[in-house]
């Protein structure tokens, strides 16, 4: 009889122990800070992210932890680690083009990330390109989304704006063009609905052709094909003083008189100045560039911008971004959707 009871009691004891302890805490996977080695990659530099992978559970455990950059995807595997352990875990990525990038680590139960920003080699610590002016070559393509709201408000249909480099042109072989340029043609698909700046006139605008400076990166002309006015020549041109346009710098500015003729309709000059803000990352749907910011206003009123445009020099080799607000009633924004360039 005692015996039974001592081991009653033994038994009772061990129940009471793991009633107490409980069982062992599941797997459960936590993340580190997220490094990125270089700190400052360049365009094709291999880039490491890193991060340690540590069990706070008490029992063993596989986990995996996947990388996520933009599209990018990448994932690796974790074997028994054990309760209370770490291991570290390193991906890498091919930096092809600048831009600034979010690279997210996740495990089953932890999700941590870290920002890098990659820029061409040859920057500066301003984002300064250093370097010769960008060049274009025939076929070199940008696709943009254009937005329009008039003056009152209303909003009119997106329209996609297909601008391609067709040609090069000597200065003085074609009417407007001073200097030798880039000949560019545009196409807007559908057409689009625009209101005319200076009177109560809807017109539609399908193809248009653009003349900009070779050395300096700038607007020379612009011309358009207006349904409403068949056979009017209608052309923008701008005749620039001093050192205008590239190289870009932070600060820099100069000034325009800025031409618009539509037939015997309209013969206007107004003088314009352009300012480089400085420089920017921005957002679109082709990618995230480092970009000039320039903007273009009125002398009499610098606050007020008649136009900006957001320049990138070495992938885009052109505008990501414009905002119009002079050639029409309201503003017109056109933002990259994609690129093809050499």
């Amino acid at each position: 009889m005692k015996r039974i009871f001592g081991v009653m009691v033994v038994l009772l004891l061990a129940v009471s122990f793991l009633a107490a302890c409980g069982e062992a805490t599941p797997a459960e996977f936590t993340l580190s800070s997220v490094t990125v080695s270089p700190s400052a990659p360049v365009v094709n530099d291999t880039v490491t992210i890193s991060a340690t992978v540590t069990n706070v559970g008490e029992q063993s455990g596989d986990c995996d932890v996947s990388l996520t950059i933009g599209d990018y995807t990448d994932s690796k595997s974790v074997s028994s680690l054990a309760g209370g352990a770490s291991s570290s875990v390193s991906f890498s990525y091919d930096a092809t083009s600048e831009g600034t990038y979010t690279a997210t680590l996740e495990t089953p139960n932890a999700t941590a990330t870290k920002s890098f920003t990659v820029k061409i080699e040859g920057e500066d610590g301003d984002g300064d390109e250093v370097g010769a002016v960008p060049t274009w070559s025939v076929g070199d393509n940008w696709v943009y989304t254009c937005s329009y709201v008039d003056a009152e408000g209303t909003s009119y249909e997106d329209v996609e704006l297909n601008v391609t480099m067709v040609a090069e042109v000597p200065a003085g072989t074609e009417e407007g063009i001073t200097e030798d340029s880039y000949k560019l043609s545009a196409v807007f698909v559908p057409e689009a609905t625009r209101v005319a700046a200076d009177m109560p006139l809807t017109l539609h605008v399908g193809t248009a052709g653009v003349w900009n400076s070779k050395e300096y990166m700038e607007y020379l002309k612009q011309s358009s094909a207006i349904a409403e006015l068949p056979g009017i020549p209608s052309s923008i041109t701008w005749n620039y003083t001093g050192d205008y346009g590239w190289p870009y710098e932070t600060g820099k500015t100069w000034s325009a008189a800025v031409r618009t003729v539509a037939g015997t309709i309209i013969d206007e000059t107004v003088d314009r100045e352009s300012k480089v803000l400085g420089v920017e990352t921005i957002t679109v749907p082709a990618g995230t560039f480092e970009c000039y910011h320039i903007v273009s206003y009125d002398p009499a009123s610098p606050d007020t911008y008649t136009s900006e445009s957001w320049f990138n020099a070495t992938v885009v080799k052109s505008n990501v971004k414009e905002i119009d607000r002079s050639t029409w009633s309201g503003a017109e924004t056109r933002v990259l959707k994609s690129y093809s360039v050499s």
